[in-house]
């Protein structure tokens, strides 16, 4: 049960932050909506000890996008769901990789791989929608 309320949070929280991003970093957003974005994702302290510049979308996305250490970031939190659903798999006995483990890492290396440059609004809406779309695989799996 552990397990799947981590996993549950962690996909809130990632798709939260992708949705967030996606209106945020719009390149047509309203002055101070960067800003914005690193508030919501709390970030602001961080953003500023780290970035000697002000808020830019490409500091941002680094930050809350890729930032692997950052407990708010989109790939931290695909991260921690691809550990949790390894120790899932292995507990209840699905062999070395499950779907849903499968259907993550392919999510998390295809986000990893991008860039701030390449991640524009259109591709941050497919990262959400992928995100959203491991949900319905964990269902799938175990759920059901």
């Amino acid at each position: 049960g552990w397990r799947f309320l981590s996993i549950g949070r962690s996909l809130e929280r990632a798709l939260t932050m992708a949705a967030a991003l996606e209106n945020f970093a719009d390149p047509e957003a309203p002055e101070g909506a960067l800003d914005l974005g690193v508030e919501v994702g709390d970030s602001s302290m961080t953003h500023r000890s780290r970035y000697a510049v002000a808020t830019n979308r490409k500091t941002v996305i680094d930050l809350l996008v890729f930032d692997a250490q950052n407990p708010r970031s989109i790939l931290y939190h695909l991260a921690e769901i691809r550990d949790q659903a390894a120790q899932l798999s292995e507990a209840v006995g699905k062999g070395p990789m499950s779907d849903f483990s499968r259907a993550v890492l392919q999510t998390h290396a295809e986000l990893a791989v991008l860039t701030p440059e390449t991640l524009d609004t259109a591709a941050l809406q497919k990262v959400g929608e992928a995100i959203a779309k491991l949900s319905d695989v964990l269902s799938a799996e175990y759920l059901s």
